[in-house]
C-alpha cells in the first residue's frame, strides 16, 4: 500500500483533507505533507489512514453519512489522551501490549533481543558485576545481555532506583549515597557474595559536560574518588567507568587536568588503565553520543583490555530513521496508544517560528525575522535529519528550544520512546514514575547497546576460558 492509493480514495469519493484529519486524528498539515511527498508516511500510519478511510466509505455507501453536508466527529481511533504518570510496571505493562506496531523494524528486534538475553538466568560461574552510579540501568542491561551476573548496585535517585529495580529484581541495592559506603560495608559484600570480578559505572557528568557550568569546585567532580576506594578494597578484575569525552579537558582549581588525577588514584591502587574515547555511532546506536571510558585491569593478571573494533567507515550508521520508522506520527499534543510516545503541546508562536523549517536547519535561519526566536543560538530550535544519527540525547530532550531537539518533520520536541530508541532502551525496558523523572533517566543512561559492545569484549577476554 502507497499514500497515493489513499490519496486516491480520498479523492474518489470527496473526502477532504480536513474532514479526514478530523476523523483520523492526524493533522490537515500531516496529511497534506504525505500528499505532496514532503514526508513519507510510516507502514502504521498507513495502515491507520486505511482503516478510517474504509469506515468513512462504508459510510457514505450505506447512506448514513453524507461527507459533503454533515460534519466529521472524531472515531475512535482518531486520538488518545495524553497518558497519566506511569505507577508501576504492571501498568506499563498493560499500555505496552495494547499498543502493537504494524511494520517490522529490525532494530527494535535487536533491541528485545539484547533485553531477553539480559532476563536470562545467570548460573553460579557467571561473572559478578556490581553497578556504582547504577542510574537506571542503561549500562547493567549490556553488562547483563553479554553474561555478567549484576548482583548489586549503588544509586542515590530513588527514582532511578525504582525503574532499575523494576528491570533488575534480582540485584540488591547496596547503598544510595556511595559517600556513605564504609570498609565494613564492603567486606560485608565480600563475605556475602565472595569476589567481585567487575565493577561498571559513570560518576556524573554535569560537572565536567559543556551542558554544565563545568565548575571545578562542583562536588560531583570528587566522587570518582569513592569509586577508586571501591575498587582498591573489593579488588575486581576489571573496572570500567564512563563519562562525557570533555572530562579529558576538564581542570582542577590548581589548573591539573581532572583526567590525570583520575589516573593516577587508579594506577596507585595496582591497576593498568585504558583510555578510550568514543562516538556511540560508531558503534550501532543511531545517536551521537561522544564519551570517554576507563578500562582498568588489575596488574596480577598481566593483560590489556582490547577495545572493540567500531563499525567500519563505508558501513552506513544506524539514523535516527532506522530507530523510529514504525511509529505512529504525531504532532504538537497529539498521543498513540504506545505510553511513551506523546508530544508535548508547543505554544501556537513557537510551531510558526518551526513549521517550514527543513530538516537539518534552526528557525534562527528563518529569511523573515519574525519567525526568528529572539534569543539563543543556532544549534536550539533546530530539526535533526532523518537519515543520520540524532543529536546526544540529554535530559531535556523534551524541550523543543533545546539543543537539536526538534523532530525531523513535525513540529514538535522528541518524545520519550524516541529517547529510548535513541538511546537503544528496548521497548520492553520498563519505565516508571514521573515523566520528568524519566526523562532525567533515560538522558543520564549509557547506551545499553554500547556498554554490550564493551561488554562482549570484555567477557571473550577476560571470563571466556577459550581465551586462556
Amino acid at each position: 500500500m502507497c499514500y497515493a492509493d489513499l490519496k486516491a480514495k480520498r479523492l474518489k469519493y470527496h473526502i477532504s483533507q480536513s474532514k479526514l484529519a478530523v476523523a483520523s486524528g492526524y493533522t490537515k498539515a500531516a496529511i497534506s505533507s504525505w500528499e505532496r511527498n514532503k514526508v513519507i508516511p510510516s507502514p502504521y500510519d498507513l495502515e491507520k489512514l486505511n482503516a478510517i478511510l474504509t469506515q468513512l466509505i462504508d459510510a457514505i455507501n450505506a447512506g448514513t453519512l453524507n461527507i459533503q453536508k454533515k460534519s466529521i466527529r472524531p472515531s475512535q481511533f482518531a486520538s488518545h489522551a495524553l497518558p497519566k504518570n506511569i505507577k508501576s510496571p504492571e501498568e506499563y505493562k498493560s499500555l505496552l501490549s495494547a499498543y502493537s506496531p504494524l511494520s517490522y523494524n529490525p532494530y527494535r528486534a535487536k533491541l528485545s533481543e539484547l533485553y531477553k538475553c539480559a532476563q536470562c538466568p545467570k548460573s553460579s560461574a557467571s561473572p559478578k558485576a556490581i553497578a556504582l552510579f547504577s542510574g537506571c540501568g542503561g549500562m547493567s542491561l549490556g553488562f547483563a545481555s553479554a553474561g555478567f551476573n549484576v548482583i548489586g548496585h549503588v544509586e542515590i535517585d530513588e527514582s532511578a532506583c525504582q525503574i532499575y529495580h523494576h528491570n533488575f529484581p534480582h540485584s540488591t541495592l547496596l547503598a544510595h549515597d556511595i559517600c556513605s559506603i564504609t570498609d565494613k560495608d564492603l567486606f560485608s559484600w565480600q563475605q556475602q557474595y565472595g569476589p567481585i570480578d567487575l565493577i561498571i559505572g559513570g560518576p556524573p557528568c554535569q560537572g565536567f559536560s559543556l551542558a554544565g557550568k563545568r565548575d571545578p569546585e562542583d562536588v560531583r567532580n570528587q566522587l570518582y574518588k569513592y569509586y577508586v576506594h571501591i575498587v582498591s578494597v573489593l579488588r575486581p578484575k576489571i573496572f570500567v567507568m564512563e563519562n562525557v569525552r570533555l572530562l579529558t579537558s576538564m581542570k582542577t582549581s590548581d589548573g591539573e587536568l581532572f583526567i590525570d588525577c583520575i589516573l593516577r588514584a587508579f594506577s596507585s591502587t595496582g591497576y593498568s588503565i585504558t583510555r578510550h574515547e568514543i562516538n556511540a555511532s560508531d558503534y550501532g546506536v543511531p545517536q551521537t553520543r561522544e564519551r570517554l571510558f576507563l578500562v582498568g585491569v588489575r596488574s596480577d593478571l598481566n593483560k590489556k583490555f582490547i577495545f572493540p573494533d567500531s563499525i567500519p567507515s563505508d558501513t552506513q550508521k544506524l539514523t535516527f530513521r532506522d530507530a523510529t520508522f514504525d511509529l505512529p506520527f504525531l504532532e504538537s499534543g497529539e498521543s498513540s496508544l504506545d505510553p511513551l510516545h506523546w508530544s508535548i503541546s508547543h505554544p501556537t508562536h513557537v510551531i510558526q517560528w518551526l513549521k517550514n523549517v527543513p530538516e537539518g536547519h534552526s528557525a534562527h535561519e528563518n529569511i523573515d525575522p519574525a519567525l526568528r526566536p529572539p534569543s539563543g543560538f543556532n544549534t536550539t530550535y533546530k530539526r535533526i535529519r532523518w537519515d543520520e544519527p540524532c543529536s546526544t540525547i540529554s535530559t531535556n530532550f523534551s524541550m523543543i528550544s533545546g539543543c537539536r531537539n526538534v523532530h525531523p518533520s513535525s513540529t514538535r520536541s522528541l518524545t520519550i520512546r524516541e529517547a529510548t530508541r535513541a538511546q537503544s532502551f528496548p521497548d520492553e525496558f520498563i519505565f516508571t514514575g514521573k515523566w520528568g523523572d524519566i526523562r532525567r533517566a533515560i538522558g543520564n543512561a549509557v547506551p545499553p547497546i554500547l556498554a554490550a559492545c564493551i561488554a562482549k569484549a570484555l567477557y571473550q577476554q577476560f571470563f571466556d576460558i577459550k581465551s586462556f
